[in-house]
């Protein structure tokens, strides 16, 4: 009976021991599976804020059609920038100006003169007009004036508004604005100049 019980004495301390062992390993993998699956997260935040620029420019800023006279016999001589020369012999013109907008915001613009047809000609029934068209399809999405129509030019206040919302994508934000004169024969001669004023507001 006594080795029966010192027998079972040992097996029970092996079993112990055992348990224990397990225990251990079990514990183990538990502290191991937390380090594995454990983590933490954090957030940070970027912030930029780009300002509105309303900016306008006349690309091509220059119209010169020379010199020439009105046709003998003819009361007035009418030429543009469309290439047409009626009555006169002054060099043909094919080009008007062009305005672009350079912001990043769209923009009413207005253009105005420094002078009218009288100040600038002279003379019997003189005419001075511009013709506003699109450049690049869509540039000019609301207008006041009636664009591909002459309209006489405005030298009071900030001019005529020629474009309600004048765009700034990259291809849609140029307008051409086109010239006529009517040049009466009793005209005053000598070098005829004049200014066009752009403004543009931001909308």
């Amino acid at each position: 009976m006594k080795k029966n019980n010192k027998t079972k004495g040992r097996i029970d301390f092996w079993q112990i021991t055992a348990y224990i062992a397990v225990a251990v390993i079990i514990l183990s993998a538990l502290s191991l599976g937390i380090k594995l699956t454990g983590y933490a997260t954090t957030f940070s935040t970027l912030n930029v804020t780009v300002e509105e620029k309303a900016s306008i420019n006349f690309t091509i800023d220059t119209i010169d059609f020379g010199q020439g006279s009105v046709s003998t016999g003819e009361l007035s001589a009418t030429i543009d920038t469309l290439g047409n020369v009626i009555n006169g012999n002054w060099t043909p013109v094919t080009e008007g100006f062009r305005i672009e907008n350079t912001g990043n915001v769209n923009v009413s613009l207005s253009l105005k003169t420094n002078k009218n047809a009288s100040d600038f000609l002279g003379g019997s029934f003189p005419g001075y007009q511009y013709n506003v068209t699109d450049f690049e399809s869509g540039s000019c999405i609301s207008d006041f004036t009636p664009h591909g129509e002459w309209i006489d030019v405005n030298k009071t206040g900030d001019g005529t508004i020629i474009c309600n919302v004048f765009q700034y994508g990259d291809d849609q934000d140029s307008i051409r604005v086109d010239l006529k004169l009517v040049i009466p024969s009793d005209a005053r001669p000598g070098i005829k100049s004049d200014v066009f004023t752009a403004t543009g507001t931001a909308v």
